[in-house]
């Protein structure tokens, strides 16, 4: 966390200012040993984040040792406004029931965290997923700082492209004094290990980045300038910081966006990391399955669209399998589907989203999903193959081979 103040002499710097943000430790996440280094490099760079559309709830505790006065509760509530001024397609809003998604605490002198990114899913129910150690209602940029950890961004000075040098036993001992009393096993984790490549996006370090710490002149050993000098962020969010999140969490805004056709497969043209958004209008009430197709990595959401209540999700990353729900929908509503993509196979057809739907069920009671495979059923002498759906309606298995024969239809 940071201080609203900017300092150049080691001896003015605050006790907010030499207060850290310490995250929570969380085992590393475990891929299967044949999984292409590649594939795991493209998934951690943006597991932990959401997609765009996503509505996140926000519970203040307000009895006991995590309570925290008015003050605090509305320094946090402009911290989240900084985040939505810049203009991003996730929306934060203040709930009074404990199964929000983000559960704020202020238990003082436990120090200022926050778990990252969509890890807070996994945190008990009634478990902070976030605290505020000191009172920030002069210092925002804590709140603001452990927000941006929430939406999945790292510390930006563990970023490997910093050429950040440390004066080892000096940080240790720094750290390990008052106001923070860490131990060397939290120094470590927070300040001098450095983040995976697979975890940081782009090529440069931003020493003003609000997800940056200061330090006092003499723990950093290169750059040089900061033997000398107190590296101070400049307060508030940086430019960079601005154009990170709006790449990670472009606006939905009013613009078309393409209709997911029943039984049509919808080509995902983006890259790695990058987002795409689809309209569905049902043309009557049924059960559907809505599922990628191709070798790829993705974790997608439905929403309800003029609410955009979650409906149904699913992430198929460093799975040999594919995203798929299977869903309830009215044709009297619309829906919103917001997908991630990770990874995806370049030597392989190009990932598609299909949507069919399901026999029979009703609101209650899921129809039987007919056995699916897809086919290149047009050969593969075009520059785009057609790839077409071959379904069996009694539920059995049919191969590709099987198409239009024996009662395994082509869609």
């Amino acid at each position: 966390a940071r201080s609203v103040h900017n300092h150049s002499l080691v001896d003015t710097m605050s006790d907010i200012q030499k207060c850290r943000c310490c995250l929570p430790e969380v085992p590393d996440r475990i891929f299967k040993d044949d999984l292409e280094p590649h594939r795991v490099r493209a998934i951690l760079n943006v597991d932990k984040k959401w997609v765009s559309g996503t509505v996140l709830r926000y519970y203040f505790f307000s009895g006991g040792s995590w309570g925290g006065s008015e003050a605090q509760k509305q320094a946090m509530r402009k911290a989240f406004k900084v985040w939505e001024d810049v203009g991003i397609g996730l929306r934060f809003l203040e709930v009074t029931t404990i199964d929000a998604e983000i559960r704020i605490g202020f238990e003082q002198g436990a120090g200022s965290w926050s778990y990252m990114g969509r890890d807070i899913l996994s945190i008990p129910k009634g478990e902070r997923t976030m605290n505020i150690g000191w009172d920030i209602t002069n210092d925002i940029d804590t709140g603001v700082h452990e927000i941006g950890h929430t939406m999945g961004f790292p510390h930006e000075h563990q970023n490997p492209n910093a050429g950040m040098i440390w004066d080892v036993e000096a940080v240790y001992a720094d750290l390990g004094g008052p106001p923070n009393n860490w131990s060397r096993e939290q120094t470590y984790h927070n300040i001098i290990r450095k983040l995976d490549q697979n975890e940081v996006q782009g090529s440069t370090w931003d020493p003003n980045s609000i997800m940056h710490y200061p330090f006092r002149a003499g723990l950093i050993l290169q750059p040089e300038y900061y033997q000398t000098f107190d590296l101070n962020p400049t307060p508030g969010l940086s430019q960079a910081d601005k154009d990170w999140v709006r790449w990670f969490y472009p606006p939905l805004g009013d613009k078309q966006k393409p209709q997911l056709q029943l039984d049509v497969a919808s080509e995902l043209d983006i890259q790695e990391g990058e987002t795409a958004s689809f309209d569905i209008k049902p043309d009557k009430y049924a059960w559907y399955n809505i599922r990628t197709v191709g070798h790829s990595d993705t974790y997608f959401v439905l929403f309800q669209k003029s609410s955009m209540q979650k409906i149904a999700s699913d992430d198929d990353s460093g799975e040999d399998k594919n995203a798929s729900v299977s869903v309830w929908l009215e044709s009297s509503k619309e829906y919103s589907l917001e997908l991630r993509l990770f990874w995806f196979d370049k030597s392989s057809s190009t990932t598609r989203l299909v949507m069919t739907e399901e026999t029979g069920g009703s609101p209650s009671l899921p129809g039987l999903l007919w056995s699916t495979r897809l086919c290149n059923t047009k050969g593969r002498s075009t520059s785009s193959p057609v790839i077409e759906e071959v379904v069996s309606k009694d539920g059995g298995m049919c191969s590709c081979g099987d198409a239009g024969t024996g009662g395994c239809e082509i869609m």
